[in-house]
């Protein structure tokens, strides 16, 4: 069973919601951690998109990094898993929480992974200018780009595509990236030379289900009622 079966399974049997959300960043969640790009307790580990949290839990438990994810929160929890040092719940405080601890750990990596939503958010775009102005070299934000949020399209709702002009204009490395081609993802990685870094995975929110594809608004919090 391929990694996309498992967690729409995952999902159906202990009905989760955010499925489309998870779906959307999976692939690159997956390829990240399983040819250790990012790995938990060597690095340091953010959560700006903690909804979703099957393609986390069921990439950890995987790779044997944690057991038990029956009784896990819909939202990755910092309390819960040892590794992550910050899991939030109200958008737009993770890269401020990022600077921070890279600021306080510089020879260590601190990865911290936002939706392109949170790029709407008044405080990221602080923390953008603050890193990028202080050269904190040791941050690398990645943002699941689907165009999508609850409310509707990320493009129509206030679009972000000024944002990534933004991000250039402040002194990070960015590189923009098919995010459901793994290949593509490793290929890209060794390319980034320049810190800070962003990058941008390109992705379908609901990506690998037609019907959430089609419909990925109405889907954002329901749950799967068969498979």
């Amino acid at each position: 069973m391929n990694i996309i079966n498992r967690l729409v399974q995952y999902s159906y049997k202990h009905k989760l919601t955010h499925v489309p959300s998870a779906l959307s960043m999976l692939t690159y969640i997956d390829t990240i951690f399983t040819n250790k790009l990012i790995v938990p307790y060597r690095d340091r580990i953010i959560l700006g998109k903690p909804f979703g949290s099957q393609a986390y839990y069921l990439t950890w438990r995987g790779l044997g990094y944690i057991d038990d994810i029956e009784a896990l929160s819909v939202g990755v929890k910092h309390s819960e898993i040892d590794f992550v040092d910050y899991g939030e719940e109200t958008m737009g405080n993770a890269l401020g929480v990022a600077t921070g601890i890279a600021i306080a750990n510089p020879d260590q990596t601190v990865w911290v992974n936002i939706t392109d939503a949170t790029l709407q958010m008044g405080s990221t775009l602080e923390a953008i200018q603050y890193i990028g102005h202080n050269n904190i070299k040791n941050v690398i934000m990645t943002i699941d780009n689907n165009d999508c949020q609850v409310t509707g399209r990320t493009s129509n709702v206030i679009s972000t595509t000024p944002v990534i002009d933004f991000i250039y204009n402040n002194r990070w490395s960015v590189t923009e990236c098919p995010g459901h081609n793994p290949q593509a993802i490793l290929d890209m990685y060794p390319t980034i030379t320049l810190n800070p870094r962003a990058i941008i995975y390109n992705t379908t929110k609901g990506y690998g289900m037609p019907y959430m594809e089609q419909d990925p608004i109405t889907w954002h919090y329901k749950h799967i009622e068969h498979v």
